[in-house]
């Protein structure tokens, strides 16, 4: 909840996770989504800048890669020379050059996503993720079960939650080693908010967090935030939201954290010596992006100038009048239809083309 003095409103950051969540339907449907969708507002090279110093997301080849394509000549240093002059000026050439070619950088990335909860793993030397993950997604993959387990959650039609508090009040065992989280969970004080005090503490710190928990686990939170918006999406449909994920893996991560330590562990935020780079800064340009900025545009432009050049070459050529076929398959570039097309191609004699 939010009130007016409230650094923390939960419904914009809620919000603003599925913005960010790759939009994962399951896979009875055909799957594709751009993972980058989120930062589709900015220019091309700011963009991909942006999703790599964040989320750590690789967004082109690696420098050693475009420099061994130049040296293999698939990328040609005519175009490279072209795209540093229209970058950089002529009179920047050959520092440009020089730079693209030869210069030694640090070529890693160490993304901001992640950081904050890296905490528990150098303060309280625990990797709470390989802790809670096991229990968090069979309990989801048998919540979203589409037929093949023979009980079902009980009041499914209320929610993830209600379902898992049904469980919980009336099972002879538990979800939870110790009574803490059962009993936030069945007493009703579980509240986002209220759960991020106790595992976080500093209240500017909580959408960052929440940020960081569920990207390390992107995959799932995406779907669980599609079948929220697209219920329809299931066959056997259920009910579940982002909130009702993140409630529960708070629970499980303060059970956790009881189990290891008792109740005397401090939350994550009073262990920072410093705070952490917030995750949406502004991400400035490098030298190095300017170098694969250049690299890149190099790389397509030698693809486009062998395109263009065999178009124009292709008008100066005798067609060859194709032979007759009784038909033709049109299939989509895919890599499940790959073995029906080529099938088709090698026992039927046909052409195919996608």
């Amino acid at each position: 909840m939010h009130s007016n003095n409230s650094i923390f409103n939960e419904q914009e950051v809620l919000k603003e996770l599925k913005h960010y969540f790759p939009s994962q339907a399951q896979l009875k449907d055909f799957v594709h989504h751009n993972t980058l969708h989120a930062f589709q507002d900015q220019k091309f090279y700011d963009g991909i800048r942006s999703a790599s110093k964040i989320f750590g997301y690789i967004v082109s080849l690696q420098l050693e890669d475009y420099r061994a394509l130049y040296i293999s000549k698939r990328i040609r240093e005519n175009i490279l020379k072209r795209i540093i002059a229209e970058k950089k000026g002529v009179e920047h050439l050959n520092e440009w050059m020089k730079k693209a070619i030869g210069k030694k950088y640090d070529t890693s990335v160490s993304p901001r996503i992640g950081l904050l909860r890296s905490v528990w793993e150098r303060k309280y030397h625990l990797n709470l993720d390989s802790l809670v993950h096991p229990y968090l997604f069979r309990i989801l993959c048998s919540y979203l079960d589409q037929g093949i387990s023979i009980w079902s959650f009980p009041v499914g039609h209320e929610g993830f939650l209600a379902s898992i508090k049904e469980i919980e009040k009336n099972s002879f065992t538990s979800f939870f080693k110790g009574k803490r989280a059962r009993n936030l969970l069945l007493g009703g004080n579980c509240k986002v908010e209220d759960l991020l005090k106790i595992v976080v503490g500093d209240e500017s710190l909580y959408k960052q967090y929440l940020f960081d928990q569920q990207f390390a686990h992107q995959g799932w939170s995406g779907m669980v935030s599609t079948i929220e918006d697209h219920p329809q999406s299931l066959l056997n449909q259920k009910k579940i939201s982002i909130h009702d994920l993140i409630v529960l893996e708070l629970l499980l991560e303060i059970d956790t954290l009881d189990s290891q330590f008792g109740q005397k562990w401090l939350p994550v935020g009073s262990k920072l010596k410093g705070r952490p780079a917030g995750l949406f800064d502004e991400v400035p340009q490098t030298e190095l992006d300017e170098v694969l900025s250049i690299w890149q545009d190099a790389f397509e432009w030698s693809y486009y100038d062998q395109v263009l050049a065999a178009i124009q070459l292709q008008g100066e050529i005798d067609p060859v009048p194709p032979s007759h076929k009784s038909f033709q398959v049109v299939i989509c570039i895919d890599d499940r239809e790959r073995s029906f097309r080529r099938y088709l191609e090698r026992n039927v004699h046909k052409t195919s083309i996608g």
